[in-house]
């Protein structure tokens, strides 16, 4: 097989970049059944390009949806046909049968030069027979008979891994989240060929976790009430895709560093139980990464932090002097433009890293909201977010009011008639961050959302599968986006931009029945910052506060905008 690889590697020298189209044969096989592949190109991506691949599974199921393994490629470019082969990894999906997860890491990886690949486990998707129910995935039978299904899915897709010309053979790994994390550690102990694995949000014992998470609770109860004889053959066959069973097989590679385990400390899905027993059976108990504080759903605020550390460990494999693949020196694409401004308004909401010192991020907005009922609301917002905490708000709406929150020396506010309430700090304490101060649950709110715009960061193109970004021609004298819902397509927003294409000069939107026009008078990302930025007017009337109490004014605040979004 290695003989036919480097045929075809020296027709692809011969020819260029790879086929775009084409059936490609695999002769080496976990199971010694030959079979063969259809590849087409689907997408270019700065960096990588996704292929579809079509293959036939290994189980033949009564379904033929079910038969065939639909996947996504994804090759980076720069790879030459002299060039030494890569490490590849298989990506697993969650249970819920949302992709965008998945694809992310795929993108991620193929974005640091590792070629990846993703596919729909067992009656996924397309892979869902007509007339058959999603919900069907909560029968006991066709669970342990999916997984199963699943388990040798993996096995024929590094089949078809190995067989590829850019791919080294011995350096494939298999990565996933949830239900993917524990396939990915069962696949890994099954089949020795596997060269590493990363189990995110994963953990052994496939029966406790059934029977704990209320995600699997109708599952659990329905195999609960099945006759005894069935229940235990279809406990036996749950047993038989466990991490836990194939541990032993996985140990000597977790022990050689090559098994990494990130875990939610506070997962409500995955019990910690469950983890640790897994962790405990490779030999790496010591060695689990937990996201402290964050459960199985809002771990999604870890997500930037756990794929770089999942790429930096597949990326090990990388044959020396190999780099990422550079990025096409053509303009931004009109959803990456579109990301970048998302991205810095969380910035300036204290969603990500501060400034650094002597800078900060400035913002100056004026709006006029039309609401579902017909009611108009004007408003004009200021927005400094500076270094070590320091932040000045000024908001002013008419129908409310006006009122300044801010945070120099010392924690202020001030009102319409000019009065600033200062708390004053001792000469020894620093600022203290308004956050720290706000209920739990919004607190992990705001890191949530921050989590996610640093994964866009990682893959804007995520968003096309909801939304559409395209160029406009220039309104009110500057280049604009226009960005529409693909769901609901009188759902739109017109971004317009002075000349350099990157700062906002107006936004006009209609979403969910309401409408509005916005006026970006300033905004500047790392400005120069002056310390008279967050103090108050120097004719202000100094009112002298306990800083305590603002601190807790702030998060009051806070607590009833997070609750309200």
């Amino acid at each position: 097989m290695r003989t036919i690889a480097l045929l075809l590697a020296a027709a692809w020298g011969a020819a260029g970049p790879p086929a775009e189209a084409g059936t490609f044969p695999v002769t080496e096989t976990f199971d010694g059944r030959s079979f063969e592949y259809r590849m087409e190109l689907a997408a270019r991506r700065p960096g990588y390009r996704v292929y579809r691949l079509r293959y036939p599974s290994p189980v033949e199921t009564p379904f033929e949806a079910n038969n065939v393994i639909p996947a996504e490629y994804y090759l980076p470019d720069g790879i030459g046909p002299d060039d030494p082969s890569r490490p590849a990894v298989i990506c697993l999906h969650i249970l819920g049968g949302q992709f965008e997860l998945v694809q992310l890491v795929g993108s991620s990886l193929a974005a640091r030069g590792i070629p990846a690949i993703w596919f729909k486990l067992p009656y996924y998707g397309s892979r869902r027979p007509e007339g058959l129910a999603e919900d069907s995935r909560q029968d006991p039978a066709r669970l342990a008979e999916a997984l199963s299904q699943g388990l040798l899915d993996v096995r024929r897709t590094f089949d078809v891994l190995a067989a590829r010309p850019e791919v080294d053979p011995q350096r494939i790994g298999v990565t996933g989240i949830s239900l993917g994390g524990i396939l990915a550690g069962t696949a890994a102990g099954a089949d020795a060929r596997f060269h590493r694995a990363a189990l995110i949000l994963a953990g052994g014992d496939v029966l406790e976790i059934l029977h704990h998470a209320r995600e699997s609770r109708r599952l659990s109860q329905l195999l609960d009430d099945l006759p005894a004889d069935q229940r235990r053959k279809l406990e036996e066959t749950l047993r038989s895709v466990d991490p836990l069973t194939h541990a032993a097989a996985l140990r000597g590679r977790a022990e050689d560093g090559r098994v990494l385990m990130i875990n939610a400390g506070a997962d409500e899905v995955i019990p910690r139980a469950a983890t640790e027993k897994l962790a405990e059976a490779l030999g790496i108990a010591d060695d689990v990464v937990w996201l402290d504080g964050l459960g199985h759903y809002t771990a999604i605020a870890a997500l930037p932090q756990a794929l770089r550390t999942t790429i930096a460990f597949f990326a090990e494999d990388l044959p020396e002097g190999v780099e990422p693949p550079a990025a096409p020196a053509a303009a931004p694409t009109p959803l990456r433009r579109a990301v970048r401004l998302v991205q810095q308004a969380g910035l300036l909401l204290g969603m990500g890293a501060e400034p650094p010192a002597g800078r900060c991020h400035f913002a100056d907005v004026a709006a006029t909201v039309t609401l579902a009922e017909g009611n108009q609301v004007e408003g004009h917002v200021r927005i400094v977010r500076g270094h070590g905490h320091r932040f000045r708000v000024e908001l002013d709406v008419p129908q409310f009011g006006a009122a300044v929150l801010a945070q120099g020396k010392g924690p202020w506010m001030a009102a319409r008639d000019n009065t600033v309430f200062y708390g004053e700090l001792p000469p020894d304490r620093a600022p203290e961050d308004p956050r720290e101060f706000l209920a739990e649950e919004n607190a992990l709110k705001l890191r949530t959302a921050g989590g996610l715009l640093a994964v866009l960061g990682f893959s804007p193109e995520l968003l096309e599968q909801w939304i559409v970004a395209a160029e406009e021609p220039d309104r009110a004298g500057g280049p604009a986006l226009r960005i529409t819902r693909k769901d609901q397509p009188e759902d739109h927003a017109v971004l317009v931009f002075h000349d350099d294409g990157a700062t906002p000069k107006e936004a006009v939107f209609q979403v969910e029945g309401v409408s509005g026009r916005a006026e970006f008078r300033a905004w500047q990302m790392g400005t120069v910052a002056h310390d008279a930025l967050f103090e108050p007017a120097a004719d202000a009337t100094v009112q002298k506060v306990d800083s305590g109490d603002l601190y807790r004014m702030f998060a009051a605040l806070l607590n009833f905008a997070l609750e309200a979004f």
